[in-house]
């Protein structure tokens, strides 16, 4: 045993000095007196002589000393050390959207929180606690914390949220954790049936029921919308109500136009069909009507999808060789391509159009707000195009000149990249010559040879989307190959990209939102009412991670006209509805039992002591005081 204060054990000087007191304390004399009757008013001195009397001073002066005792030990506040007792304590929490789930009012997470305290409460001091939170992503919450407070003030500020994880991501942490301390205590608080090693398993499932959507759209049938799709029970038997709702604008609720019931067999789909007479909407709103642990996952919201862009294509060119690529933008691009020759070609002529194709010619001055493909473009790059031509080069391999190589082509990670060469198999082609260009770095090289640039997108100078052709589709065979209408569809719909892709997400989720010509601002809210304005600065597109189920509102500014809106879904994901996962999680390693010390600090007993004691002492003195009445 140790104290923190030690000066305060002066306290135990008192002791004597309270004996001191009781022994020097006056004592009653004999006294003669006029009458008797003075004996029964004094009662008390006949008390003194009784043995439960004299037995009373004993008693107080006892407790006294303990109270002394133990108001000395508060102030010099003792520690018991505990050999070879402590431990680091680590936690693995799940904080998927599952851990929302309710059973009496209590939710998965709350319970998780209630064991990880628990667990806190009977460690011994002296132990620290350390703990690794897989929500969206792993985050080392806190580390290495030794006060039981803060701990518990920590887990306290945590909370579960709507995105699919898998406590396996965290095994890495984990795992660096196990190999720097072999004894450390590791457990794993999750509501999925994981098999462990060298990790303490603590499940919170309770088996609460839950229903949730697993299908959902819509179809127009005899002139109404029909909404359709499946319904699952996870646990039990139920039977259900899917209600349709449906409004014309994007901001205003819907309204129901229609429903059905639904039964359902426990663990087996169930198809439903709401038919109504409505024949347009904007919103369109399917919702489970059940007592369920989790009502997040029953409302899904669908909207209209958005009416294809217009694709009006300005095509300038005086080759022959352009009626390939031509045709094909107009095929594969599903494109509206007007003509003009070079010679008439004027800046004026490229208002209204959303891309403009300069085939072997290039203008002084691009054009703004459009996207622009150059093809050739050796006579002048023009103004804004921010690429330089250098020189012709003809392909080589390692032999010597060659007319056929296999190009290669960036198969990189990026978004942009993935729908660049979107089915793309990579045949080999034909060149007889190219263009060496000076490619920004904030352009992606859509296909190479011997390190040169064939092909490249990116943003210009004027911050418009530009794809560059390195050779003429005439100086090639190319545009016979089934590569190069799969290339044109996708360089298109890199050129008339729309704001939002989808509609529907899962929750955690990342929403691609193109940035299109003349975009001078784009907000992002989410359903929480949190809004995020996104970077676009130089930038095809930006990326958001939904994290919040509901509703996201995307708010688009283009120059000279008013703010437009779109609108996306993001729902629980179908295996965070069910709870599924598991798995096995091993820690590699052999266990050790190499514990540090532990101490008890047992403060607020001493308080109680104090409080009892002088409680016994109080009574006794009340005893005296009746027995005298």
């Amino acid at each position: 045993m140790s104290f923190y204060f030690p000066l305060g054990l002066l306290g135990l000087l008192g002791i004597p000095v309270l004996i001191l007191i009781y022994v020097i304390k006056s004592k009653y004399t004999e006294q003669t007196i006029a009458s008797t009757y003075l004996w029964e008013l004094s009662e008390k001195f006949l008390k003194k002589r009784k043995p439960v009397s004299k037995l009373t001073g004993i008693l107080t002066l006892i407790l006294q000393i303990l109270a002394v005792i133990a108001a000395s030990l508060l102030i010099a506040h003792p520690v018991f050390t505990m050999r070879n007792s402590a431990n680091d304590i680590y936690f693995i929490l799940d904080g998927s959207a599952s851990m929302n789930m309710q059973q009496d009012g209590s939710t998965r997470f709350d319970r998780a929180k209630d064991k990880i305290n628990g667990i806190i409460d009977d460690s011994l001091s002296g132990s620290s606690y350390t703990l690794v939170f897989v929500r969206d992503t792993v985050n080392v919450a806190f580390e290495g914390v030794t006060q039981k407070q803060q701990a518990k003030s920590d887990v306290a500020a945590l909370g579960a949220g709507w995105s699919a994880t898998e406590c396996s991501s965290a095994m890495n942490v984990a795992q660096e954790y196990f190999d720097n301390n072999r004894s450390a205590i590791i457990y794993l608080i999750t509501d999925k049936p994981y098999e462990t090693e060298n990790i303490t398993l603590i499940n919170v499932s309770s088996g609460e029921n839950n229903i949730a959507f697993n299908d959902y759209g819509y179809t127009f049938e005899d002139g109404g919308v029909c909404g359709t799709g499946k319904v699952i029970s996870y646990c039990e038997d139920a039977e259900i109500t899917v209600e349709l709702s449906a409004s014309d604008t994007l901001m205003a609720p819907p309204e129901k136009i229609g429903e059905t019931t639904v039964k359902l067999m426990a663990d087996e789909p169930a198809e439903f069909k709401v038919q109504t007479a409505v024949s347009h909407f904007t919103k369109l709103q399917l919702k489970i009507v059940a007592k369920d642990a989790m009502g997040e996952d029953n409302v899904v919201i669908l909207y209209d999808e958005a009416k294809a862009q217009e694709r009006k294509v300005l095509f300038v060119s005086d080759s022959k060789d352009g009626m390939y690529l031509r045709n094909a933008i107009s095929s594969a691009g599903k494109a509206q391509v007007d003509a003009v020759s070079v010679e008439k070609y004027s800046a004026s002529d490229a208002a209204g159009y959303g891309l403009c194709v300069f085939n072997g010619f290039t203008p002084a001055e691009l054009p703004k707000n459009a996207a622009i493909w150059l093809i050739d473009a050796v006579d002048g790059t023009g103004k804004g195009s921010g690429i330089k031509f250098r020189d012709y080069q003809t392909p080589k391999d390692e032999t010597g000149p060659a007319s056929y190589f296999v190009p290669e082509y960036t198969r990189g990670t990026s978004v942009q990249e993935k729908d660049l060469l979107r089915d793309i198999v990579g045949r080999e082609v034909a060149v007889r010559k190219y263009a060496k260009y000076g490619i920004p770095r904030n352009f992606t090289s859509v296909m190479k040879v011997n390190g040169d640039t064939l092909i490249a997108a990116g943003l210009n100078d004027n911050n418009d989307r530009e794809v560059v052709f390195a050779f003429a589709i005439g100086d090639s065979d190319f545009g016979l190959k089934d590569d190069f209408l799969i290339l044109v569809r996708n360089l298109m719909n890199y050129s008339f990209p729309s704001v939002i892709e989808d509609t529907v997400y899962d929750c955690g989720d990342i929403m691609k939102v193109n940035v299109v010509p003349g975009c001078e601002n784009i907000v992002v809210t989410s359903p929480s009412g949190r809004n995020t304005t996104l970077d676009t600065e130089g930038k095809a597109y930006c990326s958001v991670q939904l994290n919040e189920t509901g509703t996201y509102t995307v708010t688009v500014k283009l120059a000279g006209s008013d703010e437009s809106s779109l609108c996306s879904f993001a729902c629980v994901p179908e295996t965070e509805s069910r709870s599924q996962g598991g798995g096995t999680l091993i820690l590699s390693g052999e266990r050790e039992f190499n514990y540090s010390d532990g101490y008890y600090d047992k403060l607020p007993a001493f308080f109680i002591v104090i409080c009892v004691l002088l409680l016994a002492d109080w009574g006794i003195y009340c005893y005296e005081q009746y027995q005298l009445r």
